[in-house]
């Protein structure tokens, strides 16, 4: 777990409205190797999720760069951005964004479908997913069925069947209860400890941060640095 997977040098970002400029990030530098588990935590408005959207190439830096194993991910067009994020790629966010017109089954098989699988495969694959995270037996419920945990863990799901090297995952445990954050803290680690997967989590949650490999504390658009919670 040596070779840096992620690299960011330098990033800003402000945003412009008018003749109103507001200054989120000013110059993070932070590297992710891979198959580490990396906790960011800070107050609301600190930036954690602004810098989270510049990793995933969701918004674009003012300035600095962000490199995926030595590729400036910037720098790419954007359907070259779409296919790493829909290939390489995995997204959690607090709200999950489950479809809620499709069963958890589908909602798992979409980046499969729109990378071109066939559905007897992407089905095949995602019901193989969803038995490793614990819902074989909801495959065909759709999101308004499921509990709080149960939608997180589809949403997992989801952000890991592409088989990606890196997950940016957005407060994953944010609207859960403890049981339920717990439940989802153990599956990030046995996916992690099973796919090598590397994870980028933005936090409140104490609890969940102090599990990970490390963490690291922004403050106003400043990366601390290493800090034990």
């Amino acid at each position: 777990m040596s070779e840096e997977l992620l690299v960011c040098k330098g990033l800003f970002k402000t945003y412009e409205d008018g003749s109103f400029s507001s200054q989120v990030l000013k110059g993070v530098d932070l590297s992710v190797k891979q198959g580490e588990l990396l906790a960011i935590v800070g107050s609301s408005g600190s930036g954690k999720s602004t810098l989270l959207h510049l990793l995933g190439a969701l918004d674009k830096p003012s300035q600095g760069d962000v490199y995926y194993q030595g590729q400036n991910i910037h720098h790419w067009k954007d359907n070259k951005q779409a296919k790493w994020r829909n290939q390489q790629l995995g997204f959690i966010y607090q709200f999950h964004h489950l479809l809620s017109e499709f069963s958890a089954l589908e909602n798992v098989a979409m980046p499969l479908l729109i990378a071109g699988m066939s559905i007897k495969e992407a089905t095949q694959k995602s019901q193989d997913m969803l038995h490793r995270v614990g819902l074989e037996a909801r495959v065909n419920y759709r999101p308004a069925k499921l509990s709080g945990g149960e939608r997180q863990r589809v949403a997992i799901a989801r952000a890991l069947i592409n088989d990606p090297q890196l997950v940016l995952a957005d407060e994953p445990t944010g609207n859960l209860d403890a049981l339920s954050a717990e439940s989802v803290y153990q599956l990030l680690r046995s996916l992690n400890a099973e796919l090598g997967t590397a994870f980028v989590v933005v936090t409140h949650d104490l609890a969940l941060a102090n599990k990970l490999d490390r963490v690291e504390l922004m403050v106003n658009g400043i990366l601390q640095g290493k800090r034990d919670v």
